[in-house]
């Protein structure tokens, strides 16, 4: 009798055991086992997309030990960290998390396909030669791209108001903004608009040069552009005062230029990008391969327009452009 009742207990702790394999979905990991080892090698700090990239992770109930890489701008810095702290230590990490272009591409060269790259805010990921194209990356790496149309930002811009001549503000040493010129010109070229180069490289002397010939009128132009670009960013405070003080319309591909005084952008959402790189490890933790896996994009972009720098231009904003625009001082 006793040792029918054990035979009877060992059968339903079995049952219970195997009722409790067939209840967790093939590729899904445990809650318990949700933890993970990150390396982010970033380029300016700690970004919007960083921060979105961790608290995606945190609400998709992973617990993450990270490993903060900063660059600082500094490609020399980005050499070392790469090859003197990440590529020895590469084994530690279930994945390495990469922000901006130059350090993505760095990056990926140093790995070689060995760890799982997720990257964040590259621009244009298959003119730089991260991925051969956005459906799939056929390599150990996908993420999301800040890139939104350059026509849709062209003729946004140009509803208010036409301009014959823009000026391109762009540092002439980033890869990106030399694809985003030829990109330009040839949108321009079908509009009948003339492209005036602003050449600014990472030296404020040239970025100030160029902002004071603006003011004094030594280049004349009916309109600015700034692309997506960090040294453009960190100085937008600076850009965007300068061109309000020079009175002419502009527009830029970042919400920072926005926030500086720049009057118009068709700009991404870089916090919901980074939550979207982290949905992307989520994806690859439930078993889908890496190189199968879309690079994100925002598809709606946001409609910002500054009404200071509006009111200070006399811009009057179109209906169909008010009704669908966040406004900014």
């Amino acid at each position: 009798m006793a040792r029918g009742m054990a035979m009877r207990t060992i059968s339903v702790h079995w049952m219970f055991l195997a009722l409790a394999i067939v209840l967790v979905p093939l590729g899904v990991t445990p809650a318990a086992e949700r933890q993970l080892k990150i390396a982010m090698v970033q380029w300016t700090g700690d970004t919007r997309a960083c921060i979105g990239f961790r608290d995606g992770l945190k609400e998709l109930g992973y617990a993450v030990e990270y490993t903060m890489l900063n660059a600082e701008q500094d490609r020399t810095k980005l050499g070392h960290i790469l090859r003197g702290t990440l590529q020895p230590r590469l084994k530690e990490f279930a994945y390495v998390y990469t922000y901006g272009t130059t350090v993505t591409k760095a990056t990926k060269r140093i790995l070689k396909n060995q760890a799982p790259q997720i990257f964040a805010i590259v621009l244009d990921p298959i003119g730089a030669g991260i991925v051969p194209r956005l459906e799939s990356s056929g390599a150990n790496i996908s993420g999301a791209t800040n890139g939104v149309s350059l026509a849709s930002q062209l003729d946004t811009a140009l509803k208010l108001g036409k301009f014959k001549t823009l000026g391109f503000l762009f540092n002439s040493r980033e890869k990106n903004s030399l694809l985003i010129r030829e990109q330009l010109r040839d949108l321009a070229a079908s509009r009948h608009i003339e492209i005036i180069d602003l050449r600014s490289p990472p030296a404020m002397d040239s970025l100030r040069e160029n902002l004071r010939k603006l003011k004094d009128k030594s280049i004349v132009v009916d309109a600015v552009y700034i692309p997506s670009d960090s040294f453009m960013r960190t100085n937008s405070e600076l850009i965007g005062s300068e061109l309000r003080a020079a009175k002419v319309r502009s527009f830029g591909a970042t919400k920072e230029y926005v926030d500086g005084g720049v009057l118009l952008g068709l700009v991404p959402d870089y916090y919901k990008l980074g939550k979207a790189a982290a949905g992307i490890v989520d994806r690859h933790q439930k078993g889908e391969k890496l190189q199968n896996v879309p690079v994100a994009t925002d598809e709606e972009p946001t409609l910002l327009i500054n009404s200071t720098t509006a009111r200070l231009l006399n811009v009057t904003v179109p209906e169909e452009l008010f009704t669908r625009a966040t406004f900014v001082e």
